[in-house]
């Protein structure tokens, strides 16, 4: 989503719609799934503690629900902090 006027995100570097540029916004959120991809292989090589670290930077970038997802499982696995920390429900 456009910071500035709200548009729906549509994976260019300028809005659509107002014209602003979203090349850092769309950096960020590279950056935040390059994050989740080194989360999930961490996993996969049960390396629990970078995965937790990898999930929370990238959440810490940009927000998503498969990343809080992501986060949450790391955290149950790995137990290094409260899950209530993390409002895990």
């Amino acid at each position: 989503m456009c910071p500035v006027c709200r548009a729906r995100f549509r994976g260019v570097t300028t809005c659509s719609r107002c014209g602003a540029d979203l090349t850092t916004l769309m950096s960020l959120a590279a950056q935040a799934w390059r994050l989740r991809q080194a989360a999930r292989q961490s996993l996969n090589q049960g390396d629990l503690d970078k995965a937790q670290a990898f999930a929370e930077e990238a959440e810490s970038i940009c927000h998503t629900p498969e990343g809080k997802s992501l986060l949450t499982l790391s955290v149950l696995l790995f137990r290094t902090e409260p899950a209530s920390k993390y409002r895990i429900q």
